[in-house]
């Protein structure tokens, strides 16, 4: 639902020019279903693009227009801990090697001298043979813990912070459990854990009794995952618990059903949050800003499967 794009310094160059800007602008940023993948840093990436466009006639107007894309980038992108990158070789090269190393969704690049299948140029960019660069904001998944959890598997993949809100959550209830030990299978599959997991849910049980049940889930969880429970009550006049999200610092999504699973033939609706919706959402539940109640200390569960 949300895919890192790796995108070289002089392709973004070009992108403050009216035209190209007209294209790309409404295509990164929170609320998209793009994000960039840092290849290099950040710092480092956003001065490769300042010295490429100094080579190239821009206007003032080309400039500013160049600043917004970069602030654009900065509301959300992926930062992987872990990737190498080595200036004796080119950028093209350095992301071909990340991309064997842990595949993301494709590479922008301004050739392709070894046809790598994950590249695309930069001048194909909404042309149907341009089939990376196209992202659904939308899903239609089967009701089983596999489908919701692959719906979502791009997002769960890049992400440093992830965040499972439903209400309804219960960690006795094997159809919600499922979904969870889905989502985590997704990331021990590739090795990689965000540093914060939570599901948010409604204090619908004594605290004795959830702790209870949500320990039991430790041997269902992947070794390497720590999933921590928050409940929440809801304050009189205020805020309904009730819709269920999925929200990581790359943006969110809406489950329309519930995170859990449900009989044969059903299908759930998962929709990318737009801006507003996702900064909403993320201020009540991550930031705690008030609309709910908290209503004890997390519960942790550390996973021992193997």
């Amino acid at each position: 639902m949300i895919h890192a794009f790796a995108i070289e310094p002089k392709v973004v160059a070009a992108w403050g020019r009216r035209d190209e800007f007209r294209f790309v602008h409404d295509k990164f940023g929170l609320g998209t279903p793009r994000v960039l993948l840092e290849l290099p840093a950040f710092t480092e990436w956003k001065n490769a693009v300042y010295t490429a466009a100094s080579e190239l006639e821009l206007s003032e107007k080309d400039w500013k227009r160049l600043e917004e894309v970069f602030r654009l980038f900065s509301e959300h992108r992926c930062r992987r801990g872990d990737t190498v990158y080595r200036e004796v070789v080119s950028w093209l090269e350095n992301a071909e090697a990340e991309y064997a190393r842990r595949a993301f969704r494709a590479i922008v690049a301004a050739e392709n001298p070894r046809r790598h299948r994950a590249v695309i140029l930069g001048e194909d960019l909404g042309l149907p043979k341009a089939t990376l660069w196209a992202c659904d904001v939308g899903a239609t998944p089967a009701r089983t813990a596999e489908e919701l959890a692959a719906s979502i598997a791009a997002m769960l993949l890049n992400c440093r912070e992830l965040h499972l809100v439903d209400p309804h959550f219960a960690p006795e209830t094997p159809r919600y459990r499922k979904v969870l030990e889905s989502l985590m299978d997704v990331l021990a599959a590739a090795g990689v854990f965000p540093s914060v997991i939570k599901v948010h849910c409604e204090a619908n049980a004594e605290l004795a009794f959830f702790e209870q049940e949500a320990s039991r889930m430790a041997p269902r969880l992947p070794r390497g995952c720590t999933v921590e429970f928050v409940r929440w009550k809801e304050k009189e006049n205020g805020e309904k618990l009730h819709n269920r999200y999925v929200l990581t610092e790359l943006g969110g999504v809406s489950f329309g059903v519930g995170l859990d699973t449900g009989r044969q033939g059903q299908t759930d609706d998962v929709l990318l949050l737009p801006k507003a919706q996702y900064e909403l959402r993320w201020a009540q539940y991550v930031s705690d800003d008030g609309a709910f109640e908290r209503v004890d200390a997390p519960v942790a569960v550390r996973g021992t499967a193997s």
